[in-house]
């Protein structure tokens, strides 16, 4: 009887210290991540991201402004490969402004295959660049990637290929992220929330249209520093609204 409490309690144990350190697959995987108090969000209906992306369905709203890019040569502090994905880290924040707000550059990840879909289809890559507001509020704005020519600019964050699984590196790399998104810069706008524990809600999200290309070897390169399939599944829209800057 006593072994069997101890399997018992072991197995809850382990249970609830898996859903602390969260991940992508098993008794770690989204669909458990709201079961820890501190990640309820993650529960929630109608607030949360990623989502499809049905074009169909997207309000064209020509108020939308540009965004307005204040990142001249960012300074990336260190590089890591922290279990989840491979995290850039500023050192100097520059930042963006949007509707006027200004929000400074934090860190930008990689997620592969895509997080958000678009009409269902899944990219190879997306990276989210996250940037914060002084208020609180974040902002990220979501590339895609396809496979194509080289993506020279990105070469010059070579670094990572040295960096040990779980592991980080220190750089001195001056970096715009500016040259690495879209020449069009065309996006999809809605209100959603961090795809990844504790789901914060409250997230303006802004997601290129336009994918911009890398290598397949590029993206093997990033992509062996990540967990399996390190996207959340995508969440129910429901009353939310999806907005454009152009016709879609």
């Amino acid at each position: 009887m006593k072994r069997l409490f101890f399997l018992s309690y072991f197995l809850v144990c382990s249970f609830i210290f898996a859903q602390n350190h969260w991940g992508y697959e098993g008794i770690e995987a989204p669909k458990y991540w709201g079961d820890m108090p501190e990640n309820i969000k993650c529960n929630e209906k109608g607030n949360q991201s990623p989502i499809d992306i049905v074009i169909s369905q997207v309000r064209n709203d020509t108020s939308l402004p540009d965004i307005k890019f204040h990142y001249n040569h960012a300074d990336v502090n260190n590089i890591e490969d922290n279990g989840h994905s491979l995290q850039f880290n500023f050192r100097k924040r520059r930042y963006i402004q949007y509707y006027g707000k200004k929000y400074e550059l934090i860190q930008f990840h990689a997620h592969e295959e895509s997080e958000h879909t678009v009409n269902g289809f899944r990219y190879p890559l997306e990276m989210h660049f996250v940037h914060k507001a002084i208020d609180g509020e974040i902002l990220v704005v979501a590339v895609f990637f396809k496979v194509g020519i080289e993506n020279s600019y990105f070469e010059k964050l070579n670094v990572f290929k040295t960096i040990a699984r779980n592991g980080k590196a220190s750089t001195n790399i001056r970096f715009n992220p500016e040259k690495i998104y879209p020449e069009n810069k065309v996006y999809y706008t809605y209100l959603g929330s961090l795809t990844t524990p504790p789901c914060s809600d409250h997230v303006r999200w802004i997601v290129f249209k336009n994918p911009v290309e890398m290598t397949e070897d590029e993206i093997k390169s990033i992509s062996k520093h990540l967990p399996k399939n390190n996207n959340r599944p995508v969440q129910p829209l429901m009353n939310r609204i999806v907005r454009g800057n152009t016709n879609f």
